[in-house]
């Protein structure tokens, strides 16, 4: 599979202070004055600023061929932002922008770039505390409290363009069609980009570019938009401006990939846990009606209901789409976890997995060929490992800097009651048991009517009638149930443990088993892993403490799984996989270790 790694931009500042490209010998921006001219080029060309008040949907998608500095993506919010807050009555209120970039700015060098728009300093710095970590695939940024989202695509934009999903045929309002000359960088400006715009550009879409290069007029034209040449900015003489002015057809790739045509903006919710609370912020930020239905009498009863929860990618070099999502989701979490308004016990300590064996290392070592930033993911050595955890385990392994820990059972409650502060109804103690198609919506229990029905319910989501959309799936529940032991105890070989802020107890992690099992808790299975957890050697843990692991029903690495299933099996520290920490903190741990945004 292809490799991970980006190489950052090579640029450096003339003595206007310009950042200039030594690979394509290229300015990113006018030396005479660029944001101007992305004013006048990007903004006015797509005719964007009077095009706000009379845009018919709560949501405009623009889309950017070359991100650079971010110039172009600051100064549209900058425009927007004012637009909105200046008429918080009209129906524009959101702002979509998707870009891809090639060679990645480092952040020190996206800094000094912003330096020279002091005006943009509002917008630059929020977009500087995000800027994502230099691997390819999609990073997702929710600025300015999620009314503003940026999709930035590292990679090459003709491969990338191919991957983007369907539903975004026809619904791109504006392009910016921008990058190096021509001349200096031709993989930009190919016939496969051009045919990607026309696909993604809404009928009645637009696009702007500063060059007037006949080959790229001709190519657009091809692709399906009507050119034309304007004045350009300077003393540059013409730029071009496009429209879709047509309606093409762009079939979906495959059935699977069609969406509905729909406009509904009304949706219910099967759940309680945590997928169900930050899919209800998401959609209430969306300007969604939404109605959340939880068959328990309170929040967080299920595998949410844990104590604590390990937070870092599930790598694999065997999968090439899960090897792109997982680093991408786990970056979004933290960036999105940092700025939610809601109190959580957390920590972000790390987290470590060792090599404890020829097959674990052999795993950890495909796992570092996926060639991550070292703040993603690094290998560590038995004496770094020893360094990160206090517990000296002989053996190396890899370690996730930005991981660490939650509580999910909070984390749950919290996001519930936010979102209850935002037009989220509740119906706790509803369990629905059947789901039925009824004209263009759904009907849940013969009664209650919604034009879209997420299921966020786990293992329950094959609970429904025999006749129902969802009798077919596969189905699991978790094996061996979540547990919690007094402090004192000492960990059981394989699991590790971590003293939870109250100091009272501490958590056991529980094994996912692949398969069905029935739904009630084997009792035998949870007196087994208690008694285990007394024995236990820990001389070489801290005496009397706790040191860091995930817990809940997550899918633990076999390791785990094994020793859990076989508690007597050998009490070597190499089958201990651990979250790093900080010796002190956890002498003295904190009662509370979330802070409030």
């Amino acid at each position: 599979m292809k490799q991970n790694a980006i190489q950052p931009a090579n640029l450096e500042f003339n003595a206007e202070g310009t950042p200039v490209s030594r690979d394509f010998d290229d300015v990113y921006f006018s030396n005479d004055n660029g944001l101007e001219e992305t004013r006048y080029v990007f903004l006015g060309g797509n005719r964007l600023p009077e095009r706000f008040p009379s845009h018919p949907r709560p949501l405009m998608i623009v889309a950017e061929s070359g991100f650079g500095t971010g110039l172009n993506f600051l100064t549209l919010w900058q425009a927007f932002d004012v637009f909105v807050r200046d008429n918080p009555d009209v129906t524009l209120q959101r702002l979509h922008f998707i870009s891809f970039e090639k060679y990645p700015l480092k952040a020190e060098d996206l800094r000094l770039a912003h330096q020279r728009w002091p005006e943009l300093a509002p917008w630059a710095q929020q977009l500087q505390a995000q800027w994502p970590s230099a691997f390819g695939g999609c990073h997702r940024l929710l600025l300015d409290g999620g009314r503003v989202t940026l999709d930035l695509w590292f990679g090459d934009i003709n491969e990338l363009t191919r991957e983007l999903d369907d539903s975004l045929n026809q619904q791109v309002d504006a392009w910016f069609l921008d990058g190096f000359a021509p001349a200096k960088n031709p993989d930009m400006w190919t016939q496969d980009l051009f045919s990607a715009m026309a696909r993604l550009a809404r009928p009645g879409g637009t696009l702007a570019t500063f060059t007037s290069a006949g080959f790229v007029r001709r190519g657009l034209q091809e692709a399906g938009f009507t050119m034309r040449k304007s004045k350009g900015f300077g003393r540059k003489r013409e730029m071009l401006t496009g429209e879709m002015a047509q309606t093409l057809s762009f079939p979906a790739r495959a059935p699977w990939f069609a969406r509905s045509s729909s406009d509904a903006r009304e949706a219910a919710i099967i759940g309680g846990g945590i997928a169900s609370a930050l899919l209800s912020l998401a959609l209430l930020r969306r300007g969604w009606q939404v109605t959340l239905y939880c068959a328990d009498e309170a929040p967080a009863q299920g595998a949410s209901g844990n104590r604590q929860g390990a937070l870092y990618p599930l790598l694999s070099q065997h999968d090439p789409a899960l090897a792109r999502f997982f680093p991408a989701a786990f970056t979004f979490a933290r960036r999105m976890y940092d700025a939610l308004p809601v109190m959580f016990d957390h920590q972000w300590c790390g987290v470590t997995q060792l090599g404890w064996d020829e097959k674990s290392a052999h795993k950890i070592a495909q796992m570092l060929a996926l060639n991550l930033p070292p703040d993603i993911t690094c290998a560590v050595t038995a004496e770094q490992v020893a360094g990160l955890t206090g517990v000296d385990t002989g053996c190396g392994g890899i370690t996730y800097p930005a991981g660490g820990w939650l509580c999910p059972q909070q984390l749950t409650a919290e996001l519930l009651a936010l979102a209850a502060t935002r037009g989220l109804h509740v119906h706790y103690g509803y369990p629905v048991e059947t789901l039925s198609a009824e004209g263009d919506g759904w009907l849940l229990n013969q009664q209650r009517y919604h034009q879209a029905v997420v299921l966020a319910n786990g293992h329950r989501i094959t609970g429904f009638c025999a006749n129902s959309p969802t009798a077919g799936l596969p189905g699991w529940r978790p094996g061996q149930p979540y547990s919690h032991h007094p402090a004192a105890c000492r960990p059981a070989p394989g699991a590790v443990l971590r003293r939870l802020p109250d100091a009272t107890e501490s958590a056991k992690s529980a094994a996912l088993h692949w398969r069905q099992l029935p739904p009630r808790e084997n009792r035998h299975h949870l007196q087994r892993r208690r008694s285990a957890a007394q024995p236990a050697t820990a001389d070489r843990l801290l005496p009397g403490r706790g040191v860091a692991t995930g817990r809940g029903y997550q899918r633990q690495r076999r390791s785990l799984r094994r020793a859990l299933r076989h508690p007597r099996s050998s009490t070597d520290g190499r089958q201990r996989a651990g979250l790093r920490g900080n010796i002190d903190a956890i002498r003295q741990p904190p009662r509370t270790t979330g802070y409030r945004r």
